[in-house]
């Protein structure tokens, strides 16, 4: 139901196309309006819908540095009261942005057709209103029913309802300082996804979990069936299913001649009846010890590069674990690379994960899945001279992959070193706190729609509290992510908590 706050008034050169101010009406109001409220003025054009980006308080008694000293050099408050009434002379201005007039399919239902730039001021005088949930709700794109219920929006008792669809289908990132909630975020989307009934739909969710923060989440009754956590100790690539350039992507120093070796290799392996059927990397380096065949030189330097690959422990006879059994919607497959060191053996599993994804999701081998990527500035870094194995198969799910409804959420705390190219695909985005300006202002080339205002208030958002835009929106808004439901057993609160109860293993 809408309720009349103000009223249009020439301020500073408004109203034009692009804002207009008003009064606030009555001190009772004033203490309902705040930044960041939806409000609205029938004009011209029709239902103009807006957002107060500003309020001011004026007060004409105390515009005036004489009037000031007199008020302050009066010490009998009965007095001050009556030579300076300054309280009936206080009011309140806001600023509203203008997003835009709204045709309605049905004006009674709220249900909108379209929403069409304006090309004419509100008129000073016109009535301004507060707009009803129902409004806001449809204005903005929620889903109320099957929504992803995250949190509830600033100002309001709104919940923000997310459509899936438009969240996850072209792309999300969730990008935030150390401390300012990712994971926590991350786990509200993950409870919304893994809690929705079957009849609703839920993609596959896997997940990259770079510090174990999601390991919890198996030992939770309520989600304990859906959930395998993969201990990546016993993770292998299976060797009989690569072929010769899939040897030179783990290893870029194998060089064109050197493939061409292997291939011929890996093909005698594949037609002997002397060897086995699911060969080794230690299979293909004894083959080419004892060949005889071709460039000595050669096949030693292969031998070099494919020894040093052995030596990282990933290739094996047979995958494991095997994706194509394991990928199933409505469940969360969780790579904890907790206690793994080497980025380089982190970025190969990546690699080969992500690869064996989309291939099988071009052929409709698994079902369409939700790929979360946790420290995705290690896996797909901007820099140039970075090469990382696994850059490429993300950028390329990032361009292509919602065709084949292969969604990707890429979580980072240093945007600028995230890929470009991976980073402007993300249709979507979740921000929480970022204050380094090299960040803000990378996220500002990635994006056409974070500008100077929106940066500004990205800084100075607080714990749990996030700006959703994009895709998943019909207009950024601001929300308080809600309370987790699920929370970790040995769940550390502070410091000193930790040191008083840590003993030594």
């Amino acid at each position: 139901m809408e309720q009349k706050i103000g009223t249009v008034f020439n301020y500073n050169q408004l109203p034009d196309v692009s804002k207009f101010a008003f009064i606030i009406d009555s001190n009772n109001n004033q203490c309902l309006i705040r930044k960041g409220q939806f409000v609205h003025v029938d004009t011209t054009e029709g239902f103009l819908i807006g957002i107060i980006e500003k309020i001011l308080l004026a007060n004409e008694y105390f515009s005036d540095a004489l009037t000031i000293k007199a008020y302050n050099s009066n010490e009998n408050p009965n007095i001050i009261k009556g030579l300076f009434p300054s309280d009936d002379f206080e009011f309140a201005i806001a600023i509203v942005k203008n997003l835009g007039i709204i045709i309605f399919k049905d004006r009674e239902e709220f249900l909108i057709e379209k929403i069409q730039r304006m090309t004419f001021p509100a008129k000073p005088g016109a009535a301004v209103n507060l707009i009803g949930k129902k409004m806001i709700k449809n204005f903005l794109g929620f889903k109320e029913e099957t929504g992803l219920k995250i949190g509830k929006l600033k100002t309001s008792e709104i919940v923000a309802s997310i459509d899936i669809n438009r969240l996850l289908s072209k792309h999300l990132a969730i990008l935030a300082i150390s401390g300012a909630g990712k994971s926590y975020l991350t786990s509200v989307l993950l409870e919304e996804l893994l809690d929705r009934k079957e009849e609703q739909g839920t993609p596959a969710i896997v997940l990259f979990d770079v510090h174990g923060e999601y390991e919890f989440l198996k030992d939770i009754p309520q989600l304990k069936d859906k959930i395998l956590v993969q201990d990546i100790s016993y993770f292998q690539i299976s060797v009989p299913n690569l072929n010769a350039r899939s040897f030179k992507k783990y290893q870029n120093e194998i060089s064109n001649v050197q493939v061409r070796e292997l291939s011929k290799c890996i093909k005698k392996l594949k037609n002997s009846t002397d060897e086995r059927k699911n060969y080794t990397l230690e299979d293909i380096i004894n083959y080419l010890e004892n060949d005889q065949e071709g460039n000595k030189t050669t096949r030693q330097a292969l031998v070099g590069w494919l020894s040093e690959l052995n030596h990282l422990n990933l290739f094996g006879p047979l995958e494991n674990p095997i994706l194509n059994n394991i990928i199933n919607k409505n469940q969360l497959v969780i790579f904890n690379l907790k206690n793994e060191i080497s980025i380089r053996k982190k970025q190969i599993m990546v690699e080969y994960v992500c690869s064996r994804l989309f291939y099988m999701r071009r052929m409709n081998k698994i079902p369409p899945f939700f790929l979360i990527i946790e420290e995705a500035h290690q896996f797909a870094p901007e820099a140039a001279q970075s090469r990382a194995l696994s850059k490429s198969i993300i950028e390329t799910i990032a361009r292509e992959g919602r065709k084949f409804l292969a969604c990707l959420c890429l979580i980072s705390q240093r945007p600028k070193k995230l890929s470009t190219t991976a980073l402007s695909q993300m249709n979507s985005k979740l921000i929480l706190n970022i204050k380094n300006p090299y960040d803000l202002k990378h996220l500002m080339e990635s994006s056409e729609a974070i500008t100077k205002d929106y940066v500004d208030m990205i800084s100075s958002l607080g714990v749990g509290e996030t700006l959703l835009m994009g895709n998943a929106v019909n207009y950024p808004i601001f929300i308080d992510v809600r309370k987790r439901k699920y929370k970790s057993n040995d769940e550390v609160t502070n410091l000193e908590e930790s040191c008083m109860n840590w003993k030594k293993i």
